[in-house]
């Protein structure tokens, strides 16, 4: 009996604490500074705030380099807002697997931000909702739906399977995702 109870707690304890769900009904802002090139001299800034249905993505580069996109997850068609000063509205035309239009091109760049100066600069554990780095995860995942998958969200839809996707890896425990070329003897990173 112990060992269930046991086996219990270590599979809650292993399944992501927060839900689809929770992480699409949350509201929350979150703000990620590193140092960046040359030197660390400069500063990277990513703030994402997200407010019901919509993520608000800022990215500051180089102190005069900055970048602000609006993606509303409840709202078709799949497009994204890019405010310069004024709005730009690009909507989704195909799917990105096969294209290099304008979209795919600004999703590939929001994505490639989120990660780069996220999700590897937040602070705290992605399965936590409450860290920087939880936030930055939840914002990952729900722009990565809509703008990847043109899941488009509705309040009161049941989004928790959005969260079990990224607990089941597929791998054994333990196995690694390098892989080695024997012909060179190098590692393939």
């Amino acid at each position: 009996m112990s060992l269930l109870k046991f086996s219990v707690v270590l599979f809650s304890l292993s399944s992501f604490a927060f839900s689809g769900n929770e992480c699409f009904n949350t509201n929350f802002s979150v703000e990620v500074t590193h140092k960046s090139f040359p030197f660390g001299l400069l500063n990277k800034t990513l703030k994402i705030v997200k407010k019901e249905c919509e993520i608000e993505i800022s990215h500051n580069e180089f102190k005069y380099r900055n970048r602000k996109w609006i993606i509303d997850t409840c709202r078709e068609p799949v497009h994204i807002k890019i405010d310069t000063g004024s709005v730009d509205v690009i909507r989704r035309g195909v799917d990105c697997q096969m294209s290099t239009d304008k979209f795919c091109k600004e999703y590939s760049l929001i994505k490639k931000i989120i990660q780069d100066d996220g999700l590897i600069f937040a602070e705290g554990s992605k399965t936590e909702l409450e860290s920087d780095h939880g936030k930055t995860y939840c914002s990952y995942v729900l722009v990565d739906q809509y703008l990847g998958k043109s899941l488009v969200m509705t309040k009161g839809f049941d989004y928790d399977y959005l969260m079990a996707d990224k607990t089941s890896t597929g791998k054994k425990e333990g196995a690694s995702n390098v892989s080695i070329d024997p012909n060179s003897g190098k590692a393939d990173f």
